[in-house]
């Protein structure tokens, strides 16, 4: 059965990711953007995540249900500590993007490093790995964000972008077990990391899987 997924997005970053990710492992699957940049907006001028961003967040869900999607996969991270309030609002699956990938890295390995290139992303990444640790996970966070990749990425220039994050993610590599890049626009920067010899995470493969696993689950 073919299957269809909506994919909200806060930024336009996010798109490549998802759409690139889709292509090489789902091929079959249809996938729907929906998108929202007034919320990194607000987001980045409240400094947390406000009653009216949750409220556009919730609007775009229950678009996304009405278009008969069997999955949501929200892409930015900024919402993920919110995961179980939002899918109270809807009766299909659910996946935040980056809230999968951190319980990999924290059951598997002692000691991750984080890199986050948007800064509201550094609270939110900070309360999902606090939820990580209320599972029961034991291990050392270190969150560092890589200054300027997020406005050189949004300004169009990637190789700015990319040698910024992988920059960030080498300098973790010395004392971190895995590297995590938090936000689906990093994954630009992985062809960078081949010399570093400790894993390096990413989000789309891995909550794509999940949300797919959800999917066929129903």
């Amino acid at each position: 059965m073919k299957r269809k997924i909506a994919v909200i997005d806060a930024t336009r970053v996010s798109l490549a990711p998802v759409d690139n990710t889709v292509s090489a492992l789902y091929p079959e699957l249809e996938v729907i953007h929906l998108m929202d940049e007034g919320m990194s907006f607000l987001a980045k001028e409240e400094g947390r995540i406000s009653g009216a961003n949750l409220s556009r967040m919730v609007s775009l869900i229950n678009r996304a249900e009405s278009l008969g999607v069997d999955g949501i996969l929200l892409s930015c991270t900024i919402f993920s500590p919110y995961i179980e309030l939002l899918r109270s609002f809807a009766d299909i699956p659910i996946v935040a993007a980056d809230v999968a990938m951190f319980e990999k890295a924290t059951a598997d390995y002692r000691n991750i490093g984080v890199v986050v290139t948007f800064q509201p992303t550094v609270r939110s990444v900070s309360e999902v790995l606090e939820k990580c640790r209320e599972k029961g996970m034991e291990f050392r966070a270190e969150i560092r964000v890589a200054e300027g990749a997020f406005a050189a990425l949004s300004r169009g220039s990637e190789e700015e972008h990319n040698n910024l994050v992988a920059e960030c993610a080498r300098g973790l590599s010395e004392s971190s077990d895995a590297i995590v890049l938090a936000q689906m626009s990093h994954m630009r920067a992985v062809p960078l990391l081949s010399d570093i010899k400790v894993p390096v995470l990413t989000s789309p493969p891995v909550s794509l899987k999940l949300l797919m696993d959800k999917i066929e689950e129903r």
